[in-house]
């Protein structure tokens, strides 16, 4: 009897350390990435991009380190796609304009509609990858995009009022700002960012055509005397921030929708921070003496648009030569020029600050 009651013992006791062990949850492996910004750490979305991150991180309790990599110090600029699609950044942050030919497609988005702001431009740039998904991105996941509005037209020491006060000049300008610069009249020259300052304060480039922003964060105001808010001719750069597509694939589902939560609302601030670096980088030109911003008249405005309008027939006809329907690419132009409208209506009705609430006077 004494043996029968020693086995049953055993038996619940060994039940019982199976059960116990089967309830508590095995250790979770931490899922370890690297996320890359070319920008310098001075500039505003390198501690955007890495508050996005740190949410990341935060919402997933500590299943996802991501660790963060700013000023290219890990992925240049040019070289963000490879990068990401070869797994050297899991995570990164660029735009297409440094890429020409490699998002066709969605180089649509940078011709110059005339985007009057980064906030309208980012929300139209949203709209397009989520009504046509370009396939161009099917080798990498998108979490995000915006968009750069380059409406500020700055020179060293040119004062630009009429079309004419650009011929013989040359300004840096990549992707499809080249091909408008180069319809404006001027030379347009591919130069990266971080070595425009220097391009221009010794006269490699007369100046440039950018996101006004760059008055402030990278201190083009210290260089160019004369800026016109040409947003008549807003081409813009469209910003991605992705990941690499094998990472994205081996994500847990719920760690899924983490990042798909905390990039739909960092979308939104990304678009709200480009109105608002664009509206200080216009004070902080006007806080040196000397300095001028301006705003096209609208008559000149007018002018300058006309002569960008060939640009976007060029890249329908471009997109015919690669197997595109002609209807299909002027579908494309027709919804961003609807979304831009559209979007333009909604910044105020929200009552979003822009760079038209600093009030300029006309060149």
């Amino acid at each position: 009897m004494k043996k029968i009651l020693y086995v049953s013992l055993m038996i619940i006791l060994v039940s019982s350390l199976f059960l116990s062990s089967c309830g508590e949850s095995a250790p979770q492996e931490v899922i370890k990435l690297t996320s890359s910004c070319y920008l310098p750490p001075t500039h505003a979305f390198s501690p955007l991009q890495e508050a996005w991150g740190n949410e990341v991180m935060a919402r997933s309790n500590g299943r996802v380190e991501i660790t963060f990599y700013p000023g290219g110090s890990l992925v240049k600029a040019p070289a963000t796609p490879d990068a990401l699609e070869q797994g050297i950044a899991d995570i990164a942050f660029s735009h297409i304009g440094y890429n020409p030919g490699r998002f066709p497609v969605s180089e649509v988005l940078d011709l110059p509609m005339g985007y009057p702001t980064g906030w309208v431009g980012s929300h139209v740039a949203t709209d397009f990858m989520n009504e046509f998904k370009p396939k161009e991105w099917d080798n990498l996941h998108v979490l995000l995009v915006n968009a750069g509005v380059t409406a500020g037209l700055m020179l060293h020491d040119t004062k630009v009022t009429k079309l004419e006060d650009l011929q013989g000049k040359t300004l840096r300008g990549a992707g499809e700002v080249a091909s408008a610069i180069n319809a404006l009249g001027a030379t347009a020259r591919d130069i990266p960012m971080p070595e425009m300052y220097d391009s221009v304060s010794k006269g490699v480039v007369d100046g440039t055509l950018v996101g006004i922003e760059t008055l402030k964060s990278f201190k083009m105001a210290d260089v160019c005397k004369y800026t016109t808010f040409a947003w008549q001719v807003g081409n813009m750069y469209t910003f991605y921030l992705a990941m690499n597509k094998a990472k994205w694939d081996a994500l847990p589902d719920d760690i899924k929708d983490i990042f798909n939560e905390v990039s739909e609302e960092y979308a939104e601030k990304y678009a709200l921070t480009w109105n608002e670096i664009d509206i200080a980088g216009i004070n902080h030109s006007l806080s040196i003496p000397g300095n001028e911003v301006f705003t096209l008249s609208d008559a000149e405005g007018a002018r300058f648009n006309a002569a960008v309008q060939p640009v976007l027939g060029n890249y329908v006809d471009a997109m015919v030569g690669k197997g595109y329907v002609r209807s299909e690419v002027e579908d494309w132009i027709s919804y961003i020029k609807d979304r831009i409208n559209y979007w333009k209506t909604k910044e105020a009705e929200s009552n979003i600050p822009s760079p038209f609430d600093v009030e300029l006077p006309q060149g």
